[in-house]
């Protein structure tokens, strides 16, 4: 992280902001007490932007902000942005899933501070695509909702945060609401843990790619399965866009997803077509 240029702008003066270009930044946006960060590379001249967001991370290894697969940078033509996760800050936590806490859900106040970003780079919400895998794949499902017209292109996914590991889900619940129980934040905040509850109260369902390994278990019965049977369950006036399943069997590979250049290559086919 050393290597890029830090920005820190309050939210209320983020509409100021210079975004420069060819130039790889961290902007770290200040906004009620809580840090926003944002490691992007607006390129000139290209209309498309890539939005990365992250999964499980070692935290033996490494300290938020998270940004996955920034090292890809180089490999695409178009803008990329990287989001870190600020539930990451609220304790000893592997994977947030934008969750936030009682009073505040992160992944909405970053899906805020992204459109201001896109339309400091003159970036229209259907040039944009939003990428993950595992949570960075919930979130993306999420923030393609949030703003409306992009597209989301999703490897082995969760679908419904309390369907994923417990001891995972029991660390995000513990630390970031302490005063709940696990089944009082399940019944309290459906829309911020299931794609499906949030496509509810928007009444609206993005463009989605979803690409899943068959030979995960886990993910199959959890995640993709309750997703697809409950996207018929939807009520027929919502806004309804194209959703695209591409299923593939890879037993070594299990939940990890698929390698980078198989991944870019999929990127830039969604994005071409």
């Amino acid at each position: 992280m050393e290597q890029y240029q830090k920005v820190i702008v309050p939210f209320e003066k983020l509409t100021e902001t210079i975004i420069p270009l060819n130039e790889p930044i961290i902007l770290s946006v200040e906004k009620n007490e809580v840090m926003f960060e944002f490691l992007l590379k607006r390129k000139e001249g290209k209309e498309n932007m890539i939005i990365f967001g992250s999964g499980a991370y070692d935290s033996t290894k490494f300290t938020p902000p998270v940004f996955q697969r920034h090292s890809w940078m180089d490999h695409f033509e178009e803008s990329v942005i990287y989001f870190n996760d600020p539930t990451l800050y609220l304790g000893k936590i592997n994977i947030g899933w934008g969750f936030g806490n009682a009073d505040r859900h992160y992944l909405k106040e970053i899906s805020e501070i992204l459109k201001i970003i896109l339309e400091l780079c003159h970036i229209q919400h259907k040039d944009v695509l939003f990428y993950g895998s595992s949570a960075g794949g919930f979130m993306s499902l999420l923030l393609a909702g949030f703003i409306k017209e992009s597209k989301a292109l999703v490897n082995n996914p969760q679908t419904m945060v309390h369907h994923y590991y417990t001891g995972h889900v029991n660390k995000l619940f513990t630390n970031a609401m302490p005063e709940f129980t696990r089944d009082d934040i399940i019944k309290q905040y459906p829309a911020r843990l299931n794609v499906l509850e949030f496509y509810k109260t928007i009444k609206y369902v993005p463009e989605i790619y979803y690409l899943q390994n068959l030979a995960c278990e886990h993910d199959m019965e959890k995640h993709l399965t309750p997703f697809f049977m409950g996207l018929k369950e939807l009520n027929e006036s919502y806004d309804y866009k194209r959703i695209q399943l591409n299923l593939y069997y890879d037993k070594e590979r299990d939940h990890n997803p698929l390698d980078m250049d198989e991944t870019v290559s999929y990127i830039q086919q969604f994005i071409h077509s």
